[in-house]
This record gives structure tokens, C-alpha cells and sequence, in this order.
């Protein structure tokens, strides 16, 4: 009997970790291709490329680790209508759980398209559309069993004595999102939703019935200069997934350190993950590059005991810059 419990403990764990909720990043604003496909190819420049490193831990140890690296192009710019772009970009990810026992690493690539609302392309919307492949994978070497354990300790090498055939498994999904963008010289704003997961795949290693739920996204932003060194951020996500909820939002200052036209920015933010934690935030950029540390402090129940405990962030993004299209009123981009 306590076989049985321990085994369904584990399954249900598992499963849980499968498929209950995708993963997350506090600094959602740094991984523009898994907020909205529609964010692909919509930069300053010709290029961009982002990354992503998150880890979390629960009492006793790192539980979870999230790796993100991304690139995505703008090209045919001199071919397409005024103001118009279009998008290419790739990105890999591995999220592990369980000290690594449990992996799953995402292939994606997209493809998207904006057009101009107004002459001067203030004003554009677009769509974008995504495709990945998935593997996921459960090495059991890295998890303990009651077969394990005897009178005289615990041997790893022993047999685990449970029905475990699954250790591989492969699936492809589909993603979409529309964007609505306004870039102003003195301030700009987004907004935008997306919807994952619209193959609703097979995911959980032990059951076949169980289909991850389509995961629908909305996001908005805003910022817009404070002073004359001075800038504010805005920015909001929202995710629902089945009957889990996740809303982030918060903002951000940032100041221009010197005034030779060059971008030399210094930001500190708050964000606020509702009835989870709180997310202070410090970045910088200096031209075309910007790193980016969080601090997940965790305020909910999850804080105590063996749960979810606090998180680290650090992200690192290059974007290329066409001076080209550099606001000519603005004194520093």
C-alpha cells in the first residue's frame, strides 16, 4: 500500500510539473518571441537578439532552472512599403525541474508582419505566427525511489522496482498573436494578445489523456520622457492557462547618464506578480546592449515550508540600431 502511494505521489508530481501551467519570466518585456509571436522583427534595427537565464529553488535546493536565447531579423526593408516590416526569428529554450531530472527543450520559429496605419508610421499593427517542437525528457537517475532504500541505507544502484518506461517524448505546437504599437517622438505604447499552445498537445510523460490547455496572453506598455535626462516605463502581462491566473505589472525609471547623443541609460523598477511576489529590477544599457538583473521576493503561502521559494533573473539583449529611423527630436534614443 505505501508502494502505491509513493508511486502515485510521483505521478501526480510529475504530471503537475507537465502540465498545470507553462513557464514564466518576471522580465517578460525581455523575451519578445514568447509574449507575442507578433513581436517578431519589430525593432529599432535590422536585428535583435535576447536571453533569458531564470532560476528558482525550493527549500533545500535549486528545484527549477529556465534558460531562454532568442534572434529575430527585420528584413526586406528597403524592398517592402514605407513604414511596413516584416519578421524572421528563432528561439531555443530548456526548463528543467527537479534538480534537473526533468527537462524540456523548445525549438521555436516565427514569422510576422506589421503594417502602417498612417504615413509618417506612427501608427501599426501586426500579426505573427509561431511554430515549435518540443522534447521532453525524465532522467531517473537524478530521482530517488522506496526500492532504494534498505536496512542499510540508500543504494542508488538498486533497481527502483516501478513500471517507469517513458523517458523521451516529442511534440510539435502553434502560436499567434496580433500587436497594436504607436511610436511617437516624445512617448510610445503597445498592446497586444496571443494565444499558445492551440494544438493543446499531449504533454504529460505518464498519462496520454492529459492535453496542456491553451495559454492566452495580454500584454500593454507605455513609456514616455520625464525631464530632460529622464524616462518612464510602464508595462503589464496577463496570462490565463485552465484555471491558473498570473498578472504582472509594475514600471520602471530610467536615467540618461550623459548627454553626447550616445544611449548610456541606468533603470530601476518594481513589478508586482499578483498574490505571488514582488520584483524589484535593476538594468542597464549603453548603445545597442542592455543587461537586466530581477529579484523574485516571494509574498504568497508558497514562501514557507517546501514550496516555490525566491527567484533570480538575468537577462542580456542586443539591439542593433538604424539610425535611420532615430527620431530626429528626441536627444538621445
Amino acid at each position: 500500500m505505501k508502494k502505491r502511494i509513493i508511486i502515485l505521489f510521483y505521478s501526480v508530481m510529475i504530471a503537475g510539473l507537465a502540465g498545470a501551467q507553462s513557464y514564466h519570466f518576471s522580465q517578460f518585456f525581455s523575451t519578445p518571441l514568447l509574449t507575442n509571436p507578433a513581436n517578431t522583427g519589430f525593432t529599432e534595427g535590422p536585428y535583435r537578439l535576447a536571453s533569458n537565464f531564470r532560476s528558482q529553488g525550493m527549500q533545500g535546493g535549486n528545484a527549477y532552472f529556465t534558460g531562454y536565447i532568442s534572434g529575430d531579423i527585420s528584413p526586406f526593408r528597403n524592398v517592402l512599403a514605407k513604414n511596413n516590416k516584416a519578421g524572421l526569428g528563432l528561439y531555443i529554450m530548456n526548463d528543467q525541474a527537479l534538480g534537473g531530472a526533468l527537462q524540456t527543450n523548445t525549438i521555436g520559429l516565427s514569422a510576422a508582419y506589421s503594417v502602417a496605419l498612417d504615413e509618417y508610421g506612427d501608427h501599426n499593427i501586426g500579426v505573427g505566427f509561431q511554430g515549435t517542437y518540443n522534447q521532453r525528457r525524465i532522467d531517473y537517475s537524478k530521482l530517488t525511489f522506496e526500492n532504494q532504500y534498505s536496512p542499510g541505507g540508500y543504494n542508488p544502484g538498486a533497481p527502483v522496482g516501478e513500471p517507469l518506461d517513458y523517458t523521451n517524448k516529442h511534440f510539435m505546437d502553434v502560436n499567434a498573436g496580433i500587436a497594436y504599437n504607436a511610436l511617437l517622438e516624445d512617448r510610445s505604447y503597445f498592446f497586444g494578445a496571443s494565444v499558445y499552445n492551440i494544438l493543446q498537445h499531449k504533454e504529460s510523460m505518464i498519462s496520454d489523456d492529459f492535453k496542456l490547455p491553451t495559454r492566452v496572453v495580454v500584454q500593454a506598455g507605455a513609456q514616455f520622457f520625464s525631464g530632460t535626462y529622464g524616462k518612464v516605463y510602464f508595462s503589464a502581462t496577463g496570462m490565463v492557462q485552465a484555471k491558473a491566473m498570473e498578472t504582472t505589472v509594475g514600471a520602471a525609471y530610467g536615467h540618461q547618464l550623459t548627454d553626447d547623443g550616445e544611449k548610456n541609460e541606468l533603470m530601476f523598477g518594481m513589478w508586482y506578480r499578483y498574490k505571488d511576489a514582488l520584483i524589484p529590477y535593476v538594468g542597464y544599457q549603453v548603445k545597442a546592449v542592455q543587461v537586466g538583473l530581477s529579484y523574485d521576493y516571494t509574498v504568497s503561502a508558497l514562501k514557507t515550508g517546501a514550496q516555490v521559494r525566491n527567484g533570480y533573473e538575468l537577462t542580456l539583449l542586443y539591439k542593433a540600431i538604424d539610425k535611420r529611423e532615430l527620431k530626429t527630436l528626441i536627444p538621445w534614443y
